[in-house]
């Protein structure tokens, strides 16, 4: 269901869980499309080559409430309707943002907090400590083609899920995911306590001084 039936009116007086808030959002909102994930909210994204009439579709077959701006939410509004399209005031991703949590009334939790993929939106992670990962990106650098593999727990919102996965020593899951842990530093293994790689797209995540400027700019 629609999370919000007044999203062009008033604010949401109820407090909105940010995790249980769907949106999609157009070309003209992308940037704050991340950012909503980052928050937790689960936000469908479009592409460029995507246009308004794939919002309302997306919207409507999902239940979506969708964000965008200026001459294309009255287009949407006439595709949908009124309860489920939110016109975008502000210009800059950041205060857009603010406006959203402030008209959903979002409540973000420490724990919704990059607990979504920002690149494909999925909420599910492989959790791999330090020397995992390190092990996986050696054997990665390596080409290495052992079919062996080892078991890991599946996370959802940093919580355990009810599933293990297998991962082999190339850093594949058995789904054919390929986890990039090409793209993190040598130095991170020392740093970090922790690595995250998304389930579905495979990139990789760990907590570090990002989180706490994240939570410092957005006053979280």
């Amino acid at each position: 269901a629609v999370v919000s039936t007044q999203s062009t009116g008033a604010p949401s007086a109820e407090p909105t869980p940010a995790h249980s808030l769907r949106v999609v959002v157009d070309v003209m909102c992308q940037g704050l499309g991340k950012k909503l994930r980052h928050i937790g909210v689960d936000c469908a994204i479009l592409e460029d080559n995507q246009t308004v009439d794939d919002a309302a579709r997306l919207a409507l077959s999902e239940g979506r409430v969708i964000l965008s701006r200026d001459s294309n939410c009255q287009r949407l509004v006439r595709l949908t309707d009124p309860g489920r399209v939110y016109c975008v005031k502000a210009m800059k991703a950041t205060d857009q943002l603010l406006e959203i949590r402030k008209h959903f009334n979002l409540v973000v939790e420490d724990e919704d907090l990059f607990s979504r993929c920002a690149i494909c939106n999925s909420s599910y992670f492989v959790k791999l400590e330090p020397g995992q990962a390190r092990a996986l990106k050696i054997s990665q650098e390596q080409y290495n083609s052992s079919t062996v593999d080892c078991e890991y727990k599946v996370y959802e919102r940093r919580s355990i899920f009810n599933e293990k996965i297998h991962v082999s020593t190339e850093g594949v899951t058995q789904y054919g995911v390929r986890l990039q842990l090409d793209k993190v530093s040598m130095n991170k293994f020392n740093e970090t306590q922790m690595f995250w790689g998304c389930y579905d797209c495979g990139k990789m995540y760990w907590d570090g001084c990002h989180l706490k400027n994240f939570k410092s700019k957005h006053n979280l």
